[in-house]
């Protein structure tokens, strides 16, 4: 495998001093961030929670930051409407394991009433890290053995993986999915240790954790649900040296099997009857002594769970690692110095996979929004993990087969405004999967389609979807058309562009929109499509007269006066509609958008007024970084105070080439919007987790920092905005197969002669070449000399080279 981990993490023995290492030559430029002077910018995230699974399966596992396991087939199944009917046969099928360290095995005691999880002594805050040593993703959750009344001395880890039967992808999504557990002794005392390490394993009903979208301290736990809604027996066998037991469903089911080959895995109630059973787990305290459990998702047939028991942890892992290892030839390789960047890459690839999955009835494939809360599919941020993430990444075909469900659909949503009807051209959530309706989800299912095929080339895909991209935008010119509504015309009607459910003439759905014409405009010039001049008139037309709107509009909004005295204007977020000023949503949808989809310049006043309010204005008078995502927002570090994902700022700093802002937003999104520990995004800090999206705007700003291929039409930029984290004498940074619009680039580099050097390494590989590459020499003091292909130069601001 072309593992795009750091050489320096997967030498365990050497880690320690890598990771030195790495931090201090990242804080030799004082004045610029990195992730080690960036990690403490904000306290640990609480509540994480993390998706572990595999590619395109319905269900996945959800690891709580303390390594509660919550196995549960349909998250979604209390909300109204028809979400994800195909799960229903499985609802009440899962469960939830609790893990409580004990010292002399007695049963936890129960509250008697409800509590939020980061209430407990652990304030919310785990131990959590992957096992970089792996292909496959193994979770590790570190327990110190400890008590109210002293510590054992031991240290135990919870090691855990998902498994298909034989290793093998999802075909159908009705196959089997397992999670392996292994509770392993890691660390004992040499000098006072208990002769056991006892873990107390609560089985119970994952109705008992509930999750709330709208509070930091999210997960709300109920003692009252918490019972196991059958009766189980246990029941044992021998397997070679393996003592092994069985949890045992009235139908003769298998819920659970341990594995060991020594300690006991016993099963004890509360009370006899009252179903509210731990599994209590006693190894001797001998480092790498262990014990094994075996979770199916569904309780499964006893005889293909015992099957899957017999090839054991270490079997399912050798496979699990073999799957994981296959990587598509188009697949990028990342390694800088900083093993923190590394590890984010390689986890949100794993991530966004994960958060996908194939319907059982249809065959259908989908990526998801998120895991366990947001398990369904807002299109606009769950396509950031396409456009901004897997395509970028190299990873096109999964990223084709999982667009595939818009083709299938198009025409079949009505798009959330009273103006508009049923159209065959209109791209949205399928009803199974759909939760609200936002028309940007039109602009960036088409843009995803239209990016796929700008930088793969590929002649298949580009002929089985020409005449979906015509459809979709035949609905933005038919809908631009339409005066059928109060709001300004020539310009899309009102509709609902955001979870308040609001129809408005929303600058945010006329970007995203924007944006997808805007990109089939120019795949349609690439292919030479006869519809390419009528529809570049459209976007032309489109554009116009939206900036002549909203200047109108913006004319007439309040004004605040900044710290230098300087008049700035309170930047509307709509043509028509209610005003979202005090609404966190007033940064989330808000102008930096309009750059993102190329309808404003970075350096329009109206841009620069809209970030200077988030930054300096009133806002930051009232901000208290104790509280949470309702508050009046800001930028924090460069990221939305309240969703990070859509912190579009950044992409007008990398448009304005503004390098301390977008250094600064860059290592905000990596320490401040993805968990330092799983990498899972969070929606808003502390809130709901396990999302892609955050991850992949953060990695797409990476991306253009060093490999830019959008700055400017049919030019290509190296190192236009490198982190200088990232240039080092003794590390050579590496960007291999990296798609662009013009075909897979190489691009390597790195310090010599005590900083005053870089030697650089350049290979296009094109479809067709751009018609001009820029070098740009990145900020080291001192540097002179740039070596491209063994080839000097001074060390200009731009070096241009030949394509």
């Amino acid at each position: 495998m072309r593992n795009i981990v750091s050489p320096g993490v997967r030498l365990g023995l050497s880690a320690a001093a890598f990771a030195i290492a790495s931090a201090v030559a990242g804080l030799q430029h004082a004045d610029e961030p990195c992730f080690e002077s960036a990690k403490n910018w904000w306290p640990p995230l609480r509540n994480v929670w993390t998706a572990v699974g595999v590619k395109n399966h319905p269900f996945r596992f959800t690891l709580l930051y303390n390594g509660t396991i919550v196995a549960e087939p349909h998250p979604l199944r209390n909300i109204n409407g028809p979400i994800k009917t195909y799960l229903l046969p499985y609802v009440g099928l899962g469960t939830q394991l609790t893990f409580t360290p004990s010292l002399d095995g007695s049963i936890p005691g129960r509250p008697d009433r409800p509590y939020q999880l980061s209430d407990s002594p652990d304030g919310g805050v785990g131990l959590q890290q992957w096992d970089d040593d792996h292909a496959a993703p193994v979770l590790i959750t570190r327990w110190p053995i400890t008590h109210y009344s002293g510590n054992s001395g031991v240290v135990l880890h919870e090691k855990v993986f998902a498994h298909t039967p034989g290793g093998q992808a999802v075909q159908t999504g009705k196959e089997p999915l397992y999670l392996w557990i292994r509770l392993e002794v890691a660390h004992v005392d040499p000098l006072e240790a208990t002769p056991s390490a006892i873990m107390m394993i609560h089985v119970g009903n994952p109705d008992m954790m509930q999750r709330s979208m709208w509070h930091e301290d999210n997960l709300t736990v109920h003692p009252q649900q918490a019972i196991y809604p059958r009766t189980l027996v246990r029941d044992a066998y021998q397997q070679d040296q393996f003592s092994c037991c069985r949890l045992v469903e009235p139908d003769g089911k298998i819920r659970l099997i341990g594995k060991m080959a020594s300690g006991s895995a016993m099963l004890v109630e509360r009370s006899e009857g009252s179903r509210d059973y731990y599994l209590k787990v006693e190894m001797p305290s001998v480092a790498g002594t262990h014990v094994d459990l075996l979770l199916p998702m569904i309780p499964g047939d006893a005889d293909a769970v015992r099957a899957e028991a017999d090839l054991g942890f270490d079997g399912a892992l050798a496979e699990s690692d073999r799957y994981w290892s296959q990587r598509p030839s188009t697949a990028a390789v990342v390694d800088t110095p900083e093993p923190q960047v590394n590890r984010a890459v390689r986890r949100m690839i794993e991530l966004a996979q994960v958060i996908s999955e194939t319907n059982p009835e249809s065959g259908e494939r989908s990526l998801l929004t998120g895991s366990w809360n947001y398990d369904t599919l807002w299109p606009t941020p769950t396509c950031m993990a396409a456009h901004m993430l897997l395509d970028q990444l190299g990873y096109h075909q999964f990223v084709a087969d999982n667009l595939e469900i818009f083709r299938n659909h198009q025409g079949q949503t009505k798009p959330p405004g009273e103006a508009y009807s049923l159209h065959p051209g209109y791209f949205g959530a399928p009803r199974q999967l759909s939760s609200i309706d936002w028309l940007t989800d039109h602009g960036s299912v088409l843009h995803s389609v239209a990016e796929h095929a700008l930088v793969t080339g590929d002649e298949q895909f580009i002929a089985h979807w020409i005449d979906p991209v015509l459809k979709a935008c035949e609905f933005l010119r038919d809908s631009r058309a339409n005066g059928n509504h109060d709001g300004v015309k020539g310009v899309l009607p009102p509709a609902v562009s955001t979870d308040t459910g609001v129809p408005a003439q929303a600058i945010w759905n006329i970007a995203w929109n924007y944006k997808g014409l805007d990109s089939a405009v120019r795949l349609l010039k690439r292919i030479g499509h006869p519809a390419a001049e009528e529809y570049e008139t459209e976007a032309q037309e489109y554009k116009e007269r939206f900036v002549e709107a909203y200047r109108q509009h913006a004319a007439q909004a309040p004004t605040w006066t900044d710290a230098a005295g300087a008049s700035r204007v309170v930047v509307p977020t709509e043509l028509n509609g209610p005003p979202l000023r005090s609404h966190p949503f007033y940064l989330d949808a808000g102008p930096p958008v309009l750059v993102y989809a190329g309808l404003m310049g970075a350096d329009d006043p109206l841009i620069q007024d809209s970030l200077a309010f988030y930054r300096e204005g009133p806002n930051t008078k009232l901000y208290d970084p104790r509280g949470n995502m309702h508050e009046r927002p800001v930028l924090t570090h460069e990221i939305s105070s309240c969703e990070p994902c859509y912190s579009f700022n950044n992409v007008c700093s990398w448009q304005a080439g503004d390098r301390a802002h977008f250094i600064e937003g860059v290592y905000g999104l990596l320490a401040g919007g993805i968990s330092q520990q799983t990498f899972s995004g969070f929606e808003h800090r502390h809130g709901i987790c396990s999302l892609p999206a955050p991850g992949a705007l953060m990695f797409y700003c990476m991306k253009l920092a060093v490999i830019d291929d959008a700055i400017k039409p049919d030019e290509l930029h190296l190192l236009r905005l490198v982190p200088l984290a990232w240039v080092r004498e003794d590390y050579r940074t590496r960007f291999e197969n990296m798609p662009t619009e013009y075909g897979p680039v190489d691009l390597a580099f790195q310090l010599a002669d005590d900083g005053r050097s870089l030697n650089v390494s350049f290979e296009g590989r094109w479809r067709r070449p751009p018609a001009r590459v820029a070098l740009h020499a990145p900020p080291v003091p001192g540097l002179s000399k740039i070596t491209v292909n063994g080839q000097d130069h001074a060390a200009g601001e731009v070096i241009e080279l030949s394509p």
